[in-house]
């Protein structure tokens, strides 16, 4: 019989890390550690008993030794936080690495959550549909000091690295809802609300290109899928939900949901169409019962950091990335992305996050 096998969820209050812990706990395998400032809400479904949750700043060496070091027994790490600055980043990482190679024992493997910008798609048209094997572009370092890091760290050591690279992960997380699904969802309620049509919020080459997104809950299988499965030792994977679609192809779907006439693209970015509704969704708030959210964060999100009018909700190019890899080496699960989006929806709703 294996042994237990135990996590520490770095981050694990953000949607990548609430599915990564809820997919642990439904496992008898697993004891989860959850490391984030604020414990986080699982699904009612979810067992805690395995679960305990870990709060320390991990931009400070001395506290997180402190803190992680208790938690001897750990043998994989999911490493999902971020922070804007990248140095700020990779000292999180490096204090996370320096805690656990020192106090665990059976450290056995930590999976970086990395993402399509080591390609380099924040910053224009890039190759696609990308592959691990590509070359790094030069100034796109979001990713590739932590990488650095981790190789050197690892050099012949018995433990090992992994990373996944999704574009666009969607999901349900209460508190920390930002993510491509709940803005849409915030979007289509306010038009809802406004009685307007279902107007797509970007360019027409937007509305045509390829555009690829990942499930929460699948990239939390495939995160520990590639972590536990030997031959994925020291590799990087791409991981989405299989399929490629078009915003014009998808649009019709999602206009249904909130029962809008769907409408082709605007004058406007989602950014600029959030950054002054504000006091609407207050109203809405109110008006429906609807649980806090987090309104003034969405139209920095919806435009992150992209050149407009490029934005995290869409681009003028594709933003697609090839599976071949993961598939080969034994991961094969697939979603279809028009039923993520109408379910990821109907949670929200169900959670009173939108009306």
């Amino acid at each position: 019989m294996d042994a237990r096998k135990v996590a520490i969820v770095i981050g694990v209050s953000g949607v990548t890390g609430t599915a990564l812990a809820e997919q642990l706990l439904r496992s008898p395998k697993w004891k989860v550690y959850g490391v984030s400032r604020r414990a986080p809400q699982f699904s009612e479904e979810t067992p805690r008993g395995a679960f305990f949750h870990v709060s320390v700043d991990l931009t400070d060496p001395q506290a997180t030794r402190r803190v992680l070091g208790a938690c001897s027994d750990v043998t994989h790490v999911f490493h999902c936080a971020n922070h804007g600055d990248k140095h700020t980043r990779l000292a999180m990482f490096t204090n996370v690495i320096d805690a656990v190679e020192a106090a665990a024992s059976n450290f056995s493997n930590i999976n970086l959550l990395q993402g399509t910008k080591y390609y380099a798609s924040h910053l224009g048209p890039f190759k696609t549909p990308a592959k691990e094997s590509d070359p790094r572009t030069p100034g796109a370092d979001f990713y590739y000091s932590e990488e650095d890091l981790v190789i050197e760290r690892q050099a012949g050591k018995r433990w090992t690295w992994t990373a996944v690279r999704p574009h666009s992960v969607c999901g349900y997380a209460p508190g920390n809802p930002m993510n491509l699904a709940s803005l849409i969802g915030i979007y289509g309620s306010i038009l809802c609300e406004l009685g307007q049509p279902f107007g797509f919020p970007a360019s027409a080459r937007c509305f045509e290109t390829l555009f690829d997104v990942c499930d929460a809950g699948l990239l939390a299988r495939a995160a520990i899928w590639v972590s536990t499965t030997a031959k994925c030792g020291n590799q990087a994977f791409n991981v989405n939900n299989g399929d490629y679609f078009r915003w014009k192809n998808m649009w019709p779907a999602l206009a249904r949901f909130f029962g809008l006439a769907p409408a082709g693209p605007q004058p406007y970015l989602m950014a600029e169409f959030l950054r002054d509704k504000r006091p609407l969704w207050d109203h809405m708030t109110a008006k429906h019962g609807l649980k806090p959210f987090p309104f003034d964060r969405a139209p920095g999100w919806a435009h992150g950091d992209y050149t407009p009018p490029d934005s995290r909700f869409a681009c003028e190019y594709d933003l697609i990335s090839d599976l071949v890899k993961i598939r080969q080496h034994g991961f094969c699960e697939a979603l279809d992305s028009e039923h993520m989006f109408l379910r990821v929806l109907a949670r929200l709703r169900a959670e009173k996050v939108i009306p």
